[in-house]
């Protein structure tokens, strides 16, 4: 019989705690920053912060070729902090996003080129890499390669 109670109150306990840490929102840090090409903004770049640990942020440029970030779940703005891979595509051809279900982006061109080296593409071997500091204001510039570079 004792064992059965303490068994009880242990998964009880298990359960409270399990709920208590559901309500904790992910700590992010502001991120913005501007995409250039031959000292050129860069409009409709999709950018990816791929951290080390956590979920994915992404953004887009504007005209100007600045981005902000926003979580995978577009319930944040920001980037978790600490180090991340950087990830830009080109979207200028379908003037829009194609991420499938599975969260991967989908290459929409119908064989029109970038406009930025491919290199970029594939955060794990992209060039580029950036620390998101907690409690700053992150910009990170990037001036790319065209493509062939």
């Amino acid at each position: 019989m004792r064992i059965g109670r303490f068994t009880s109150l242990a998964a009880c306990c298990c359960m409270l705690t399990a709920m208590a840490g559901c309500g904790d929102k992910l700590q992010v840090a502001e991120v913005t920053g501007v995409v250039t090409l031959n000292g050129e903004p860069l409009e409709f770049v999709h950018v990816e912060f791929w951290p080390e640990v956590g979920p994915r942020s992404f953004g887009k440029t504007d005209a100007s070729g600045k981005f902000t970030l926003q979580t995978d779940d577009r319930t944040q703005p920001g980037a978790v902090p600490g180090s991340h891979k950087v990830s830009l595509k080109d979207t200028w051809h379908t003037r829009e996003d194609y991420i499938s279900d599975g969260g991967d982006w989908v290459d929409m061109s119908a064989g029109k080129k970038s406009r930025i080296s491919t290199k970029y593409y594939d955060a794990v071997k992209s060039p580029l890499s950036v620390s998101v500091k907690s409690g700053e204001a992150n910009n990170f510039d990037f001036a790319v390669d065209p493509l062939g570079k």
